[in-house]
């Protein structure tokens, strides 16, 4: 008896989107689903999306206010150690001595500063 093997090819589907998911916490879900019901409370029309409501809020702005709301996004992702190096790096031309010295000269102000006004 002969066996006939066919060589199948499988295919795969696979869907091409245009779209990605994004997360979002709780609290901007919240703000975001305040403003659908607000735009939903409406007589006629199709309901309005979240989607539409960004994607419009987007478009309304301008350069300058984009560039503020990235300056902001930087500085609020800035750690305490990072805002440390920054001012270290911005003040130490006006310091003469090295990084370490010009650290140990700012905790001995704040220690000062401490012991005059108690927390």
């Amino acid at each position: 008896m002969e066996q006939n093997t066919l060589n199948k090819t499988v295919k795969t589907n696979t869907k091409k989107t245009d779209s990605s998911a994004i997360r979002f916490d709780k609290a901007f879900m919240k703000t975001i689903s305040k403003i659908v019901d607000k735009a939903n409370k409406k007589q006629f029309g199709r309901k309005v999306k979240p989607k539409t409501i960004l994607v419009n809020m987007l478009s309304l702005l301008d350069e300058n206010l984009i560039d503020k709301v990235i300056k902001m996004s930087q500085e609020n992702s800035l750690t305490h150690k990072d805002k440390k190096e920054l001012f270290l790096k911005e003040n130490l031309s006006k310091f003469s001595g090295s990084a370490e010295e010009m650290e140990a000269k700012m905790m001995e102000h704040f220690k000062g500063y401490l012991s005059q006004n108690p927390v």
